[in-house]
């Protein structure tokens, strides 16, 4: 019984040592991985500083830049240094405007780190795969669209996220073209990405783009397109929404509402809206819809209020009595609703 005790006892201790050794090396390895790193930071900055602004007005070539990087552990052959300066200089660009954006633009295509961010793209996991595509479209490496376009369709959905939005980057309104050719749906969020990317980076809208893709029938394309003329406000473009609103599809109604939602309507826009709203086969969206109306409606129009009351559906007439009785129509309302209990009594 003491020889198992006294081996539990040494077992033991040796299971301390080797957790305080592990503990020890972990310390020193974070510390020299911390001042290497380090090191990486701050000869990237000194560099980039001189690449931007000369010393004494001379030029300062690319390739001084890359042998600094060099000779701190920036190597192709040290992934973790590529990594830590790859994320160096995606933060470097996004704080980057004007000329100096351009000239770090040129020189992050030329220094070493860009042939890792590509080689990811033959990565058979997605999330190196993606992050490949996304650490290259944040430098906007177009040289590079060739083989991101390739991944447009991967069946992965955050691959060819990353990629329909790198198109967007690189090509603007001319990325537009490629809706028709997608093969998989796109969510609600890739949509709302690519719009808010497209805005940001293109806030001029060229409209030849978008009506070269109105003859598309993908669902998400159609979508797509109508958050578009809604975030850059097309007025001119208003009709190709109108046309969703009495859609077979119930997501394609509700994208058209949504979005018809934030314009004012000419008088013949605004009929053929009310022409329309009795062939929805909603409620809940004929009900959002006539508030739309009533809303940018200067007088509610007594007509279209008059068939909705008559609809035969309790909610649309509760909705249009609303929008009458908050209009100033009180005795319309009051006659209608008399007239109801008047017939039931007669029955």
């Amino acid at each position: 019984m003491e020889e198992k005790l006294l081996l539990l006892i040494q077992v033991l201790i040796c299971i301390l040592v080797m957790v305080w050794f592990t503990i020890g090396f972990s310390l020193v390895y974070r510390k020299i991985r911390k001042s290497q790193l380090n090191r990486i930071e701050k000869t990237f900055s000194r560099e980039i500083a001189k690449f931007l602004y000369p010393p004494n007005g001379e030029e300062y070539h690319y390739l001084n830049v890359q042998r600094a990087l060099q000779a701190v552990g920036a190597k192709p052959s040290k992934r973790g240094n590529i990594q830590y300066l790859i994320d160096l200089m995606i933060r470097a660009q996004r704080s980057m405007l004007g000329t100096n954006y351009s000239k770090l633009r040129v020189l992050f295509g030329q220094i070493p780190p860009y042939g890792a961010s590509l080689s990811k793209l033959d990565s058979r996991k997605w999330y190196i795969k993606a992050r490949g595509i996304r650490e290259i479209y944040e430098m906007e490496q177009v040289q590079h669209i060739k083989e991101i376009t390739r991944e447009r369709n991967n069946p992965n959905i955050f691959v060819r996220r990353e990629a329909q939005i790198a198109m967007v980057v690189f090509l603007g309104w001319e990325s537009l073209r490629f809706l028709p050719y997608l093969k998989r749906d796109m969510t609600l969020w890739q949509q709302i990405k690519i719009v808010e990317k497209l805005f940001a980076l293109y806030p001029d809208a060229q409209i030849k783009y978008l009506k070269k893709t109105y003859g598309t029938q993908r669902p998400y394309a159609q979508e797509l397109l109508m958050r578009i003329i809604r975030k850059f406000n097309l007025f001119t473009e208003v009709d190709y929404i109108i046309d969703f609103l009495d859609h077979e599809s119930f997501d394609r109604r509700e994208t058209a509402i949504y979005c018809l939602s934030s314009f004012q309507l000419t008088q013949e826009q605004l009929q053929e809206v009310k022409n329309k709203f009795f062939k929805i086969p909603n409620t809940e969206q004929q009900v959002q819809l006539l508030q739309y109306v009533a809303r940018i409606s200067p007088e509610p129009d007594l007509e279209f209020c008059n068939q909705v009351l008559q609809s035969g559906n309790d909610i649309l007439e509760l909705s249009a009595a609303e929008v009458l009785w908050k209009s100033g129509h009180e005795e319309l309302v009051r006659e209608f609703y008399y007239s109801q209990y008047t017939l039931k009594e007669v029955i």
